[in-house]
């Protein structure tokens, strides 16, 4: 049985948007390109604040600038 510490907190998109320090509306446009974790549950989206950290942590880093520099998704040619 998994203890209370075990539980992940669920947190809603203006939370992740003050975890991050961006906007609210770029966390819904991250959330639908793939690069931020989420689930959506009837209208409305929610998150891991696991997931959020380690995207924070991680080489997410480098995908969420290649999205904000309009990278993602794109072939780099050499």
């Amino acid at each position: 049985m998994r203890s209370i510490e075990d539980v992940d907190e669920v947190i809603t998109p203006s939370q992740v948007a003050a975890l991050l320090k961006i906007h609210v509306k770029t966390v819904y446009r991250l959330t639908e390109a793939g690069v931020i974790p989420g689930n959506k549950i009837g209208r409305n989206w929610r998150f891991s604040k696991k997931s959020i950290l380690r995207l924070v942590s991680g080489t997410a880093n480098q995908r969420m600038g290649d999205l904000n520099s309009g990278r993602a998704g794109k072939a780099v040619s050499s």
